[in-house]
C-alpha cells in the first residue's frame, strides 16, 4: 500500500482523496518542482549514457579502416555456402556421375524434398562403407558447427561493441577454424576409406572451399587479436566517463 510522501502515512483504500488525510498535503503535487529537476536530471544522465554508448559502438565496428576490414571480412568465410565442399561420382546404374556438394545444394535439396534423409543414415550401416559414410557425414556436421560459430561471431561482434570487448570473437572465429579444419581431415579420410572399399562404386574428392573459409577466419582472428589491443586503453577511457557520469549524477541530484 502506498505512502504519504510527507507524512509516511499508510494509506488506505478509502482515502480516495488527492491529499492525505493527516497532514493534509497534496500527494500528487507533493515536491512537484524537484521532482520536474530529478526527471530532467535523469533524462540528461540517461541521454549522455546513450550518446556514449552510440559513439562507442559507431568507433568500434568503424572507427579505424581496420575495424570496417574487420566488419566486412566478418560475412566473408560463410560465402563459401555458395561453393563446393567436395565432389562425389558414383558410376551405379541411372547415377548423375560427377556431383559437386556444398552447403546451399544440401539445404536447397532439403527444402525440395530430394534428399533422402533416411536412406543416408541406412548407408552408415554398409558392411563395406559404412564407415566411409559416417566419417563424411561428421564432416557435414563439423562444417554445420562452425557455421554456426561463424554466424554467432557476427552477433558477438555487434553486442561487444558496446564496451570495446572482441575476445569472444577470437573465440567463436578458433572455434570455426577448427570445426573447418577437421572436415578436412574427415573429408580426406572419407575419400581413402571409399578408394580402398568401392573405388568402381563411388569416389570422392575434396574441393577448395573449405580452405578459403580456413584463411578468412585466420584473417580475423589476426584482425580481432589487433583489436582486442587497441580496445583496452578505450575501455578504460570508456569506463572513466561512466564513473564521471555517476559522480556528475549525484552531485546535481544533491544540488535539487
Amino acid at each position: 500500500m502506498a505512502k504519504c510522501p510527507h507524512c509516511n502515512y499508510k494509506l488506505k483504500i478509502i482515502d480516495v482523496k488527492a491529499e492525505c488525510p493527516v497532514c493534509g498535503i497534496n500527494i500528487p503535487n507533493y515536491r512537484w518542482e524537484e521532482r520536474l529537476d530529478e526527471d530532467a536530471v535523469n533524462a540528461a544522465r540517461s541521454f549522455a549514457g546513450f550518446n556514449r554508448k552510440t559513439k562507442a559502438i559507431k568507433n568500434a565496428l568503424f572507427g579505424t579502416k581496420q575495424r570496417i576490414a574487420r566488419f566486412v571480412l566478418t560475412f566473408a568465410p560463410l560465402l563459401f555456402f555458395l561453393f563446393p565442399m567436395f565432389t562425389y561420382e558414383t558410376s551405379l546404374p541411372f547415377s548423375q556421375g560427377s556431383q559437386p556438394v556444398s552447403m546451399l545444394s544440401i539445404i536447397l535439396d532439403i527444402v525440395n524434398g530430394k534428399l533422402d534423409i533416411g536412406g543416408h543414415i541406412g548407408l552408415m550401416s554398409l558392411e563395406k562403407s559404412g564407415s566411409a559414410f559416417t566419417v563424411l557425414y561428421a564432416a557435414l556436421i563439423l562444417v554445420v558447427l562452425g557455421i554456426v560459430a561463424g554466424v554467432l561471431n557476427f552477433l558477438v561482434l555487434l553486442l561487444s561493441s558496446f564496451g570495446y570487448h572482441a575476445k569472444g570473437n577470437v573465440v567463436l572465429c578458433y572455434i570455426s577454424l577448427v570445426t573447418f579444419a577437421a572436415a578436412v581431415v574427415c573429408i580426406v579420410i572419407s575419400s581413402s576409406m571409399f578408394a580402398s572399399s568401392i573405388p568402381e562404386i563411388m569416389t570422392l574428392k575434396l574441393s577448395y572451399s573449405l580452405f578459403i573459409g580456413m584463411a578468412f577466419f585466420v584473417i580475423n582472428i589476426v584482425m580481432n587479436t589487433i583489436a582486442m589491443k587497441e580496445f583496452r586503453p578505450l575501455r578504460k577511457e570508456l569506463l572513466t566517463q561512466e564513473l564521471e557520469d555517476i559522480i556528475k549524477y549525484q552531485e546535481e541530484l544533491a544540488k535539487i
